[in-house]
């Protein structure tokens, strides 16, 4: 669900994306069943690559972890989503694979990295934004 969340606000500040002329891509490792799920749940619209052998998430050094996937910090923001009445939904494969957001420019160079600590890490939309400013 906090990967939900966070592409649902990347979605919404798409146009200033766009404008910076950054191509967004969402990778994941589910099960084509899911990985359809997931689409329609999000309405993303951007490329959506399955990696069920979790080869981009290797090559980028993305851990799992039990630990911090079900940190205090992922446990409370479960815990608020509940009691705000949102729908969680059971598992969807490997709950302790921890994801990632990364900026590459044109030319291939690596501008942000930032590998989760837990599910809830996420860079702010402002940070990712000041980014696209800066290519």
């Amino acid at each position: 669900m906090p990967c939900r969340d966070h592409v649902a606000q990347v979605v919404a500040h798409q146009e200033q994306f766009a404008a910076a002329n950054v191509q967004i891509a969402t990778v994941s490792f589910g099960t084509g069943y899911w990985s359809n799920v997931w689409l329609q749940e999000t309405q993303s619209p951007f490329p959506f690559l399955v990696d069920q052998e979790l080869k981009a998430y290797r090559a980028f050094g993305l851990e799992s972890s039990a630990l911090r996937a079900w940190s205090p910090r992922n446990l409370l923001y479960y815990a608020r989503a509940k009691l705000q009445g949102r729908k969680t939904l059971g598992n969807r494969g490997d709950t302790h694979q921890l994801g990632g957001d990364f900026m590459v420019n044109g030319n291939g160079r690596l501008l942000l990295a930032h590998p989760s600590r837990d599910p809830v890490d996420r860079p702010s939309i402002d940070q990712l934004l000041q980014i696209t400013h800066s290519m």
